[in-house]
Parts: structure tokens; C-alpha cells; sequence
């Protein structure tokens, strides 16, 4: 059923007495990490990454003595362990859909939404439900179920479902869709390159079909759609999304028929306070039809900077009045409907097994032209362990344990990280080893403007290392256009979408014929 925030007259008469001050307060969530000062009282804030008990204390804190409690929200995008660092861990959206079963999708989001509630949340700014049409995309990659609308609204539209019957906030973005673009909105303004009839076939079937399924909130991105908006005349440029009447209210409110709330990507990205100055853009967000400012702090030079745009006639307080009306409407109905400090049964063994199920099923040969597999793996096998990843990888456990998983079965198992494309021409040349693996973490990251391999660690794929005798099999972890981005090179090719704790034995399962 589609969803509408709830009035309430109290709340409206409450508003309507508030001061400039407490207004701005209650139009921004604030993001903080566990041992930061807590904020000044405001509708929603934001908690970055960390373990469910300390999740549950930081909320505990900044709800403590408020009347009216403050949405806790973070982002889980594909299970809570995006967001809990104990929670269970999914591989991703994609993984979802490669596993091929709606309902395990709708079962990643009931347990996110069980573990994120036990831990003091009530939102969460997920699923990304985007299109990857580009395979240049530098931000999308497995964060989506897919490259077409259907995939999408199937196993993104189960996961909201998920979320939101177990009493979880979900919030759709990017909206106007990210995937078609070239560049980053962390360092940049990407364009959704679509016409209108093509965006409405697309990204627009996708909105329209979850906005009438429930979807309580969605996130505009930092990002233009030329086809459905208009130059700004002082920038000559088309402006993002979260700065657009055409878009936020014309084309998502009216056209689209959405009426739950609308909170803004962060405002620190530079799409948004690049494009313009950062408090003019909160006040053009606020006046295009948006509710809540994403890691906008009550600071000093937020309210003084925003009272400015107030008396310069940016922002008005009619719409400010409303803007602030609206979210404390959205949490006022929320903890009717769920009691701060609800907690839900949780069965750990059933929800991993859910995670094994999706691993396992995800998991698959996306290309073996040479038919290497399954490669039979025994005591006498010798294997070369090739680690390639992104400068900015930080988690190299899908390379660790793969190494450990392969150790157990092969006699012999060495690891070369980033050797270069010369000591893997030695390597596949000296018919030292039977086999080389080839792990390739190509991370996706904020700001990075790319998500595969780059910089000199991309170097390792010169040299045709991959065209001697020693047979090479590539995993890629992150990335589902590894296999098209080396379609010349790459002849067996084994994707994950994503990583957890059962992705290792998985891969085993397609890679080996057991001895």
C-alpha cells in the first residue's frame, strides 16, 4: 500500500511555536561515530559503523530524556552487517539477485531490520535501488540487483518489503538513479544520461512500482537528469537533483505520486556544496520539496549561515515550518507503531543460514572458454595464489581466506600479492604450480572516481602472464564487469557479488571436483 506521513494537529500547532533556531535543529541529521559528543537534539541522526552494543548505547544516549525520540538510522543497504560489524553479513543486493530467489531477498531484509532494531535503529537508508547500465560506473557496481528495472523492483522491492513489514524504515536511492553515469557524486556532478522516455521506462517504472508497494522514503542523489529539468542559468549547468523543483517536486512528488519523506544524500559530497555554496544548496533542497538535511550539524555557522539565506529570501519560513512539520510527523508515527526500545526475537543459526543460502547460490562460473573446470584439487596440487585489488582496498579477508581454503585441500599454496606483470610471466612459465588463482578485489569507495583495478596495480594484467601453460582462473569479488572489462584475456572467470563468511567455500564448490 502506498504510503503517506501521517498529520498530526499537536504537532502542527507545536511547530507553529517553534523558533528559527529549533526549526533549523529539526530539518538535518547529523552523523556521528561511537564517542563523538552527541548532537544537539534533532529529528534523525545518523550512526557510522560499529558493534551492536555499542549501537545500542550511542542510541540509548541520545534518546535519553527526549519526548519525542530521534530516528536512529545508518545505512544497510544489503543486510545489517553493512552497518553492525557482529550483525550477519550478506554478500550484496546483486548477489541477491544472482541467487535467483525473491523470497531470500525478502528474508535478507527481515533479519537486517531484526538485527538493526535489537541494536537501536530504526531506519536505514537502503536498498540502492539503481540500474548499473555502465560498466564505467565508478559507485554502483553490487550495491543493486541488477542492470535492468525488472531485476530491480523483484529483489529490491523484497528487501524493502523485508525492512519495512519487520518495522525498519527503508529508503530508495538515488533518485533521479545512478548506474548510466560516468563520474562520482562524491567528487563531482554526474548527469543520468537518459531521455524521458527511456528514464521513464527505466528508473521511473522502478520508483513508480515501489512508491506504490510502500517505500516510506527515498534520497535523491547529487545527480542531474537533463531530460526532465532545466538549465540553471547562473551555472549553465543542469543541477543535481537535490537542489531541483523539476525533480523533487515536479517530477518525484507530482508525477510519481510520492508522498513520504525525502532526505537528501550527504550534503559534505561535491555534487551538492561543490555546485553551489553549501547553505544556499540546504535551503534550495529544503525550498525543491525536501524534508532532512543528511550530515548537516547544528553548528555555529549552520544557523547563522541559514538564518542568512532566511532574511535574504533563499528559504522560506513557510516552507521551514513544513519541512520540520513533515519528519517530526514521519518519527511521531514511526514509535507510535514501534516503542522506543523494541526488541524482536532473533534466531542467529536460521539468519545465517539465509546468508549461506544466498553465498552459495550467487556464486557462479560466469565464463571458462578453455573448460578448466571444475579443476581437480589434491595433496599433490601445487597452486599459485594471485592477490590484486584496488589501492584503496582495506579488507583483503576474501584473499586471506580463500588462501586458507585452498591450503586445506592443496599441498602446496603461495601467495603473491601485486607481483607484477613480469614475476606472473616467471610464475606461469616455470611449471611450478598446476594452477594460479587470480583474486581481484576491485573495491568500489567514495570519492575514488572508479571501482576496478587502477594505478599501477592494474599494470598486473599486462604481459599475457594468462596465455602460458599454467592454467589461470580469476575470482572477482566485487565487480560484475571484471569478465567484460578483460573479455580478451580472462578465459575462466568465477563471480561472488560481494563477500561473507560461507563465499571461500563456495567458490571450492564450483572450482574443484573434490579428490
Amino acid at each position: 500500500m502506498k504510503y503517506k506521513i501521517k498529520d498530526y494537529p499537536h504537532l502542527k500547532k507545536k511547530v507553529e511555536q517553534m523558533d528559527l533556531e529549533t526549526l533549523l535543529r529539526s530539518v538535518i541529521c547529523p552523523n556521528i561515530s561511537v564517542g563523538d559528543p552527541l548532537p544537539a537534539k534533532t529529528s534523525a541522526v545518523f550512526i557510522h559503523p560499529t558493534t551492536s552494543q555499542k549501537a545500542r548505547e550511542t542510541a540509548a544516549a541520545i534518546n535519553s530524556h527526549r519526548k519525542e525520540p530521534a530516528l536512529i538510522v545508518s545505512d544497510m543497504e544489503y543486510g545489517a552487517g553493512t552497518a553492525i560489524r557482529d550483525a550477519v553479513l550478506f554478500p550484496s543486493m546483486r548477489a541477491a539477485k544472482e541467487a535467483g530467489d525473491r523470497n531470500l531477498a525478502y528474508q535478507m531484509g527481515v533479519i537486517a531490520a531484526t538485527e538493526a532494531i535489537n541494536a537501536g535503529y530504526h531506519w536505514t537508508f537502503g536498498p540502492c535501488v539503481d540500474i548499473l547500465g555502465n560498466r564505467e560506473n565508478p559507485i554502483v557496481t553490487t550495491r543493486t540487483a541488477g542492470e535492468n528495472a525488472d531485476d530491480v523492483i523483484q529483489y529490491c522491492g523484497a528487501y524493502m518489503e523485508g525492512l519495512q513489514d519487520t518495522g525498519l524504515i527503508a529508503t530508495l536511492k538515488h533518485f533521479p538513479g545512478d548506474g548510466y553515469c560516468t563520474d562520482d557524486q562524491h567528487v563531482t556532478l554526474p548527469q543520468n544520461p537518459l531521455s524521458a522516455q527511456e528514464w521513464d521506462e527505466r528508473f521511473g517504472r522502478v520508483y513508480k512500482t515501489l512508491i506504490d508497494q510502500g517505500a516510506m522514503a527515498i534520497m535523491p542523489g547529487h545527480i542531474a537528469l537533463p531530460a526532465y529539468d532545466e538549465i540553471d542559468r547562473s551555472t549553465g549547468l543542469y543541477p543535481p537533483a537535490t537542489v531541483s523543483k523539476h525533480l523533487l517536486t515536479g517530477l518525484l512528488k507530482q508525477k510519481l505520486g510520492f508522498e513520504g519523506l525525502i532526505i537528501s544524500d550527504a550534503v559534505n559530497m561535491c555534487g551538492f556544496c561543490g555546485y553551489m555554496n553549501l547553505y544556499h544548496a540546504a535551503a534550495a533542497f529544503l525550498e525543491a520539496g525536501g524534508d532532512c538535511l543528511l550530515f548537516m550539524h547544528a553548528h555555529a555557522d549552520y544557523l547563522s549561515a541559514m538564518k542568512t539565506c532566511v532574511e535574504q529570501g533563499r528559504l522560506s519560513i513557510g516552507t521551514l515550518r513544513n519541512r520540520a512539520y513533515r519528519l517530526l510527523c514521519f518519527a511521531n508515527e514511526y514509535f507510535e507503531k514501534h516503542p522506543l526500545g523494541e526488541k524482536i526475537v532473533f534466531d542467529r543459526t536460521a539468519a545465517e543460514r539465509v546468508a549461506a543460502e544466498m553465498t552459495q547460490k550467487a556464486v557462479k562460473i560466469t565464463r571458462d572458454r578453455a573448460k578448466r573446470l571444475p579443476f581437480a584439487i589434491n595433496r599433490s596440487t601445487k597452486i599459485a595464489h594471485i592477490v590484486l585489488n584496488t589501492p584503496w582496498t582495506e579488507d583483503l579477508r576474501p584473499a586471506k581466506m580463500l588462501t586458507q581454503k585452498l591450503s586445506d585441500r592443496a599441498g602446496t599454496v603461495d601467495v603473491f600479492a601485486d607481483p607484477g606483470p613480469f614475476k606472473l610471466c616467471e610464475i606461469a612459465k616455470s611449471g611450478n604450480y598446476d594452477l594460479m588463482v587470480c583474486s581481484v578485489i576491485e573495491e568500489r569507495a567514495y570519492g575514488t572516481n572508479t571501482a576496478k583495478l587502477c594505478g599501477p596495480m592494474a599494470r598486473n594484467m599486462m604481459c599475457g602472464w594468462m596465455r602460458f601453460q599454467t592454467p589461470v582462473v580469476f575470482i572477482s569479488y566485487n565487480n560484475p564487469h571484471f569478465a567484460d572489462t578483460y573479455a580478451a584475456c580472462a578465459d575462466t572467470v568465477i563471480d561472488t557479488y560481494g563477500f561473507t563468511n560461507y563465499t571461500s567455500d563456495a567458490i571450492l564448490s564450483v572450482l574443484s571436483a573434490k579428490q
